[in-house]
């Protein structure tokens, strides 16, 4: 990056804080946060909207600077045990479960002796090792350790004993985004492309550290207390080792699949930004492009064969229609994502509210 545009960044980056609008974290308790962000949004003039635009590296240096947490992941061990050995389950209190799969369930979690709250989730080693999964809790491992950033779940950290893995995780309070999608439905441009905006800075990062996700849906996307997001769930994500390798594993969820999966073909990056358009339609819409049976479904993906609702914007209609390109090098790079009009005309570009994550909450919340 040249000088001038380092200056340039450095003076829209003292300017966030004049123009970042108030937010109350105090309405974003339970289920209010579902009214109130929407209604915070859209109640944001065009002027706050739009300006001052930012760049990525802008956007990067903002969120990072906000975001509390970011040391607490190399020192998480030492902070709660003031001792150098390893976490065991009987480190933990366990509150009410916040979710289950094929492989284990996830337990909200406190720490005994600091009270420090987390998720806490554990994989049975059987279950591992009957589907021949090794490879990719390591993977999972691998990306946990290796990806520190705010839109991203941070893994603080990964211990084991003889019956399970465990992997000790950010907490976000509102849980999967197709939670609130479930509350309202379908998202306005405002929300959508605000959410989407997020997505697009965190897969980008993801991106820059050779990781794909090749999981992104609604319920691998969790909410945080002020309503940011958290890419979660990196459990069938893959490190691309050079710059050359391609994949031709089949995985992920058959709604959100690329074409070039479905087909059993190669693929690489731009599996991820097939899966941001999906996304985009889905929340402005409350159902995937291509739903059907599962045979529909394919069919339709192969084909590119969608239809949008009268009520979406052209702006949004072009958005989504350049990332659901069949040829993968023809679909908009993340970084054009960012800067497409329409999230640059609707997306707020800050993160909601100030960053304050709640570290000691009720067990029974």
């Amino acid at each position: 990056m040249s000088e001038q545009a380092m200056e340039e960044d450095q003076q829209s980056y003292e300017d966030i804080n004049a123009v970042k609008t108030p937010f109350d974290v105090a309405q974003c308790d339970g289920d209010s946060l579902y009214t109130y962000l929407p209604n915070w949004l859209n109640s944001l003039t065009d002027e706050q909207i739009r300006a001052p635009p930012m760049s990525g590296n802008v956007f990067q240096q903002y969120i990072r600077q906000s975001h509390l947490e970011s040391s607490m992941a190399n020192s998480i061990r030492k902070m709660a045990l003031n001792e150098d050995r390893l976490f065991t389950v009987d480190d933990f209190e366990f509150g009410r479960p916040l979710g289950k799969g094929a492989f284990g369930i996830v337990y909200l979690a406190r720490l005994k002796k600091t009270k420090f709250i987390c998720a806490l989730k554990m994989l049975h080693k059987s279950k591992i090792n009957e589907y021949s999964m090794a490879e990719q809790v390591k993977i999972e491992t691998e990306s946990g350790f290796k990806l520190n950033h705010p839109l991203i779940l941070t893994m603080y950290d990964v211990f084991h004993d003889e019956k399970r893995f465990y992997f000790m995780l950010e907490y976000a309070p509102h849980g999967q985004l197709y939670r609130f999608l479930q509350k309202l439905r379908r998202f306005s441009d405002r929300l959508a492309a605000s959410y989407i905006y997020q997505i697009c800075h965190a897969l980008e990062y993801c991106h820059s550290k050779s990781i794909i996700h090749r999981d992104l849906k609604p319920e691998n996307i969790l909410v945080d207390c002020c309503g940011n997001l958290k890419l979660a769930d990196f459990g069938w994500s893959t490190k691309i080792r050079h710059a050359d390798t391609m994949n031709t594993t089949a995985c992920g969820t058959l709604d959100y699949l690329a074409p070039e999966i479905v087909g059993h073909k190669q693929y690489q990056y731009h599996v991820d930004n097939w899966c941001v358009g999906v996304l985009a339609y889905e929340l402005l819409s409350g159902h995937a492009p291509f739903e059907g049976t599962d045979d529909e479904t394919k069919v339709k993906i192969a084909n590119i064969n969608y239809t949008f609702p009268d009520y979406f914007s052209p702006l949004a209609r072009r958005f989504i229609d350049n990332l659901l390109q069949k040829e993968p090098k023809r679909r908009m790079q993340l970084l054009d994502c960012i800067a497409h009009d329409w999230l640059q005309r609707n997306a707020y570009k800050y993160l909601f509210g100030p960053y304050k994550c709640p570290i000691y909450v009720h067990m029974d919340e």
